[in-house]
């Protein structure tokens, strides 16, 4: 497109001078015309006029009175002529190399001259022409313009003018001479113009095309071309395998992980820095003549080109994985990164570019769900999931508006009491066509299209909603509600709740919230700040599946949390498997040192019941209490459970 814009304004430019050009010229000519018109209608005037009627009336007002005095003397006639020749010799310098004669014209056919004249012209030929009866008129005669004027007060005398052809030529060939001489000058003072004013604007114009190339088909953060470069380019190899059998080319999609953590905690200039790190990485690993691209984001794209007789891809792959698991220094600090790839084949796995790339994001997506730092190859089903997908997401954006959502509650008990302290909300997607779906399937969505923001203010709103409800009703519960990570990075989380608890008019101390145990510590000053003003606004803070992230300590001591939760993969051994219980009795036994309170998750059978309650837990939730629950539900299941004095 910028292409195409450029060419079209170097068009318009050589279209203008051009057109600038040849209005001058044909302004110049038509100046020249003008001046030669004018030049040879001021010839014309001179050489019609002469004065010549001016002359005459003097030359025979001198013969009159030279007739007068003495008529029929000889002496005068000689005197009379030798005066008019004076008189015509004095008249004829008004052109330069003109020629003035006094005719004696008697009666008759025959003419003879009376002055003599040096002219060269065959004087009989020429006076064969006049006629006393004839008006003034000229013609030319060998390269001469001769002009004949019988005078008006004496008849019997005539005057003739003879000037050369030259005096009136040679100024027209003097302007036409001009002219061209200015329009060449104009022509040449244009390509002047082009040759040093244009064409350096020309080569700007070509510079400033191959940067908006550059910018258009280039990431400006890495140098490596973009998506849409790579899509094209990837289309020409696709050409170029399909005629040799012998050749198969492999798209890897590779996404890094763990990459907006180090955007979060050491800003955006150091994930720059770690993206550029990352693309040479890629550079020094890429087979020669292979394409290499960055996608969008911390994605990036690799074409490789495999032929018979060579290794497989899968070594190629690993050595990416191991790179990419290499330390990074960035501002002064060591960072770590690891990547998930997924991997598509041509011509196995689709024959055009664009659905190469869909099935190696969609292998890239099966391998995150496995665990990071791994790669997957495409499989047929994957697509089928991926529409899936796309359709869940797109239902997803209508399920708010169509009142699809509901929050389901399940106990807590207070194992010293057997009494109810509590209950967790849990959030259910009742779909139109699909029935109940699971929030492992819809939260990941939620979370990666941002709908995870107004779908996490509706449970809160609706948990603190139902509380006040049960309050009434004589219940006094804590309610607990899960708060993903993307909704404490929101900047307005606190202002969020807040607004909730006034809302709904439930005071702070009967709300709980439940933080993910990776985005604490891999947050760990943001989440401090955060946490603080929650604390300030009175709610309890939990730390939810706790002992399957990196948590220590040291970090535990300077977080204001309230409780901390058991994940129910340590709960599942319980009592028979020495390691749940080692890890068990340990996390109670910190949780007291830090003043602490302890709920286990996932409670299904008696023995871990009694298990928990040996160690000392304070709380547990699961399935051999009671399983999750409407809250119509829920209000009926109280009647069964002995109400806890809360604190």
């Amino acid at each position: 497109m910028g292409h195409l814009q450029a060419e079209q304004l170097r068009q318009k430019i050589l279209r203008f001078v051009a057109v600038a050009i040849l209005l001058t010229g044909i302004l110049v000519s038509g100046m020249a015309v003008t001046q030669l018109y004018s030049e040879t209608r001021r010839h014309t005037e001179l050489l019609t006029s002469v004065n010549l009627l001016h002359q005459a009336q003097r030359v025979d007002q001198r013969l009159q009175r030279l007739g007068e005095s003495r008529s029929g003397d000889t002496r005068l006639d000689t005197a009379m002529q030798r005066g008019l020749r004076t008189e015509l010799q004095s008249a004829a310098f008004v052109i330069p190399d003109a020629h003035q004669y006094l005719l004696h014209l008697p009666s008759g056919d025959h003419l003879e001259l009376s002055v003599e004249t040096s002219s060269s012209l065959p004087l009989t030929s020429l006076l064969a022409r006049f006629s006393t009866e004839q008006p003034a008129h000229q013609f030319t005669e060998q390269g001469q313009w001769v002009f004949f004027q019988p005078l008006p007060l004496h008849h019997s005398w005539a005057l003739i003018t003879l000037i050369p052809a030259r005096q009136v030529a040679l100024p027209a060939y003097r302007v036409l001479a001009s002219a061209l001489l200015v329009i060449l000058f104009v022509l040449m003072a244009g390509m002047l113009l082009a040759t040093r004013a244009i064409r350096p604007l020309l080569q700007q114009m070509d510079l400033s095309e191959k940067r908006l190339r550059h910018l258009t088909e280039y990431d400006q953060l890495t140098g490596l071309p973009n998506w849409s470069q790579l899509h094209s380019r990837l289309g020409e190899r696709l050409a170029q395998a399909a005629q040799d059998p012998t050749q198969q080319l492999a798209v890897l999609f590779i996404n890094l992980n763990r990459f907006k953590v180090i955007n979060e905690s050491l800003g955006h200039e150091a994930g720059n820095q770690a993206l550029r790190q990352v693309a040479e990485r890629l550079q020094q690993l890429l087979p020669a003549g292979d394409l290499l691209a960055r996608a969008t984001g911390d994605e990036f794209l690799m074409c490789v080109q495999i032929c018979e007789g060579q290794p497989e891809i899968e070594p190629l792959v690993q050595r990416i994985l191991i790179s990419l698991k290499q330390p990074l220094v960035i501002q002064q600090k060591t960072v770590y990164l690891d990547a998930t790839i997924g991997i598509s084949l041509f011509p196995d796995h689709a024959p055009e570019a664009e659905t190469l790339l869909q099935h190696a994001d969609a292998a890239q997506m099966r391998a995150r769900q496995s665990g990071q730092g791994r790669y997957q190859f495409y499989e047929a089903d994957m697509s089928a999931r991926s529409l899936d997908r796309f359709e869940l997401e797109t239902d997803l954006r209508a399920a708010m508006q169509r009142q699809e959502f509901e929050l389901f509650y399940q106990p807590q008990i207070d194992l010293q009491t057997g009494e109810v302290s509590g209950a967790e909300a849990l959030i259910r997607w009742n779909h139109p066509t699909r029935g109940r779906v699971p929030p492992d399937q819809f939260i990941p969505i939620a979370e990666e299209t941002g709908l995870i923001h107004p779908i996490g203010q509706w449970v809160l709103e609706e948990a603190c909603r139902q509380a006040c409800l049960w309050q009434e009703e004589g219940h006094e519960l804590k309610v607990s509600v899960n708060l993903s990570a993307l909704q404490l990075n929101n900047g307005d989380i606190v202002d969020v709740v807040r607004q909730v608890l006034q809302q709904t008019g439930l005071s702070s101390r009967w709300l709980e919230l439940e933080l993910t145990e990776s985005y604490l510590f891999e947050n760990f000053s943001r989440s401090a700040r955060v946490l603080k003003r929650l604390r300030l606004l009175g709610v309890s803070l939990a730390l939810d599946d706790f002992g399957t992230g990196y948590s220590s300590l040291s970090y535990l001591r300077r977080l204001t949390l309230h409780r901390l939760k058991i994940d129910r993969s340590f709960v599942k051994g319980l009592p028979d498997d020495p390691g749940d219980l080692a890890i068990v009795n340990t996390i109670i036994a910190m949780a007291k040192s830090l003043s602490l309170e302890v709920v286990a998750e996932g409670v299904e059978t008696a023995r871990q019941h009694q298990s928990l309650l040996a160690l000392g837990c304070h709380t547990s939730q699961g399935y051999y209490y009671a399983a999750p629950e409407s809250a119509q539900a829920f209000r009926h299941r109280l009647a069964t459970f002995r109400r806890a004095e809360q604190y």
